[in-house]
């Protein structure tokens, strides 16, 4: 089945099968580590230039990258949480064209 018909299924009214939304939401996923990962990447940078002249500002970044560090965590654990229930749609969708392939076959064995 080619995107075009998903989309013109999805926009007939009927409910988004669960491939499809396997599809979204792991590009969705995938945009989402990938920004945590930029994220993760300034804050490592921080951390790892050290102390500065100035120590005030020092602390200030290292506790800015701290407070980063803790936000990338949990944006981290939401995209694994996410992949979860991609993996649960998948099974899902597997199910569903076992079940077809087996009424497919009974039918045609007729």
């Amino acid at each position: 089945m080619s995107m075009d018909s998903d989309r013109s299924t999805a926009a007939a009214g009927e409910p988004p099968k669960p491939i499809e939304q396997a599809a979204a939401r792991t590009s969705q996923i995938q945009q989402d580590l990938a920004v945590a990962e930029a994220e993760l990447n300034l804050t490592n940078t921080v951390l790892g230039r050290g102390w500065t002249h100035d120590a005030r500002e020092s602390r200030e970044d290292v506790r800015k990258a701290v407070q980063q560090n803790a936000a990338i965590e949990e944006k981290v654990g939401d995209a694994a949480e996410e992949l979860q229930e991609v993996t649960e749609l998948l099974q899902e969708e597997i199910s569903q064209r076992e079940r077809l392939e087996q009424e497919l076959e009974r039918r045609m064995g007729d």
